[in-house]
């Protein structure tokens, strides 16, 4: 997958924007504009010295959509000269994503007057206050996205929800200066319209938090409380039996079901279930377990790690009544436990038919896989699989390995770290997965640029991860450079062959801001490999 003339055509216009006139940006769509601005700032190329040609050049029709993501160039000033265009007033979608000059005077400015806007994300913003909420406002805004905002309190997601009576989607994950009662506030002004609520972090939620929701808000369909470690179990209780229309539920990391008076409760979770997160919720017992999981006749996806209560009969009981159903499980982190062997693998390959997703993340170090042979070799059910997970089975076998790279061939997404079989041979078959866009091959030492160039010129990957494959050069970088355009985040850290160079190039040449992790000790900053032309090998130059 090569750069398309498009994409190469909106990079050569970022770069010499200064140098245009705006007589001949006119012929410049919207979408185009767009682009060419999320490449400037997504390459640190958002200077003061730019941005009067912006206004200029791009401004000069309405743009419907403005990304900002972990660019460190953006300033107030600059959104208040971008919202004192004179087109500047038709933004739909509005994303601002860990930019840490821009304050509440830049939001306000960016926002004020936005009356079309539909989506508007704001993120791990750290000097966003409710000051800065203030100017959103619109008739036609569905979702907010405010995760990770330390400093935003109840009153600004007060002022929000009262601004924007058609809000449907809110997500409000780990901002830690929140309360229960902002939850209360948005289900009283909300009501019915509000379908996903994700709060993931609250300190705290009290009887009335929950019976605000039940009373307020009939049609909440998702609902995310992972981490939240006071929960009022009444109130909980409460949720379960009057959600009538709850599709989606993460429970994760919760402690209120360790009790035995309460423990009971999780068997009332709403019936019409079909996405349920357990992960590290420790329950009273595996009896109580079976019974809560059992009587959700609708679920679908099923993600359960490192569950104490779960061990090898418990999962047979579980899945011969639902498994018929699943087309996600998720089942990571047993190794701590100890309760997991290979009769677990037996049970989901017998029971589970319809899989799609499959994770088995450190699930046990002595496991071999070897059922596995039957879901991998079976041709429909192998076609099916869009996602598997296998990472740190030390001992499985590795003709596991090979049935799943020859028959997955809808493959997108892909983890086998931590495995010693792993090697070039293995990688190179994957080029029959076209659809992958997401591999993790960490700790695979035995790897090469070969094996990784033979897929670079046939996947189209977001994400790589490839730390600890020290043989990995310069090759296989610049191979991603010429490649991978739409490469969003690679890991290569203790890849000591790598040089930062090489990473530099492959950054400037991605169309979204790379996300890079590349930790090497005392790596030269302007180390550069290189073929010699005499061996045909990657060399650092001297």
């Amino acid at each position: 997958m090569v750069l398309k003339l498009r994409e190469q055509l909106i990079k050569e216009v970022a770069i010499r924007l200064p140098y245009l006139s705006p007589e001949s940006c006119q012929c410049l769509t919207a979408t185009q504009r767009e682009r060419i601005l999320r490449w400037l700032a997504s390459h640190d190329r958002l200077s003061d010295h730019v941005v009067p040609y912006i206004t200029r050049n791009l401004l000069s029709v309405p743009l419907y959509s403005l990304e900002f993501y972990k660019c460190h160039q953006l300033t107030n000033d600059m959104l208040i000269e971008f919202a004192e265009a004179s087109n500047f007033s038709r933004l739909k979608s509005l994303i601002i994503h860990q930019c840490q000059q821009v304050q509440d005077s830049g939001i306000r400015a960016i926002t004020k007057g936005q009356l079309s806007l539909e989506y508007v994300a704001l993120r791990k913003l750290n000097n966003l206050t409710n000051a800065g909420l203030d100017g959103i406002h619109s008739a036609f805004l569905k979702e907010i996205d405010f995760r990770w905002n330390e400093k935003i309190q109840d009153q600004g997601i007060l002022t929000i929800v009262s601004n924007n009576l058609n809000l449907r989607f809110i997500r409000l994950m780990n901002c830690h200066s929140l309360t229960g009662q902002c939850v209360v506030y948005i289900a009283q002004n909300l009501a019915g319209k509000l379908e996903i609520l994700d709060i993931e972090g609250l300190k705290y939620l009290d009887a009335d938090v929950f019976l605000n929701l039940v009373d307020h808000c009939p049609n909440i369909r998702s609902l995310n409380l992972f981490g939240i470690l006071n929960i009022d179990t009444d109130g909980l209780f409460t949720l379960f039996v009057r959600s009538t229309r709850m599709l989606q539920l993460n429970l994760s990391y919760t402690t209120c079901f360790l009790q035995e008076p309460v423990a009971d409760y999780i068997c009332c979770m709403p019936l019409s279930l079909v996405d349920l997160c357990l992960s590290g919720t420790q329950v009273y017992s595996t009896q109580i377990m079976i019974r809560a999981l059992t009587r959700l006749t609708h679920l679908e996806h099923l993600r359960v790690n490192g569950l104490a209560t779960i061990n090898d009969d418990a999962l047979d009981q579980i899945l011969s009544v639902m498994g018929c159903r699943l087309k996600t499980l998720e089942m990571n982190g047993y190794i701590t436990v100890g309760s997991l062997t290979d009769r677990s693998i037996e049970h989901i390959v017998n029971y589970c038919p319809l899989l799609e997703e499959l994770s088995l993340n450190l699930l046990s170090f002595t496991s071999t896989l070897d059922s596995l042979l039957q879901l991998f070799g079976t041709p429909k059910r192998a076609l099916q699989l869009r996602s598997v997970s296998l990472s740190s089975f030390r001992n499985i076998n590795e003709r596991v390995l090979w049935s799943l790279v020859e028959n997955c061939l809808n493959l997108k997404e892909l983890e086998l770290s931590g495995i010693p079989f792993v090697d070039d041979a293995l990688i190179s078959s994957l080029k029959h997965c076209r659809k992958l866009s997401h591999l993790n091959i960490k700790g695979c030492k035995q790897v090469t640029d070969s094996s990784i160039c033979d897929l670079l010129g046939v996947c189209k990957f977001i994400s790589l991860v490839l730390s600890g494959c020290f043989h990995l050069t310069d090759r296989s970088i610049l191979a991603m450079a010429y490649t991978q355009p739409f490469l969003e985040e690679i890991y290569i850290s203790g890849c000591i062959r790598i040089s930062p160079a090489a990473v530099r190039y492959l950054q400037d040449n991605t169309i979204r801001r790379l996300y890079i992790d590349h930790k090497i000790p005392n790596a030269m900053p302007d180390a550069l490999m290189a073929r010699n032309l005499d061996t045909g090998l990657f060399e650092q130059v001297k």
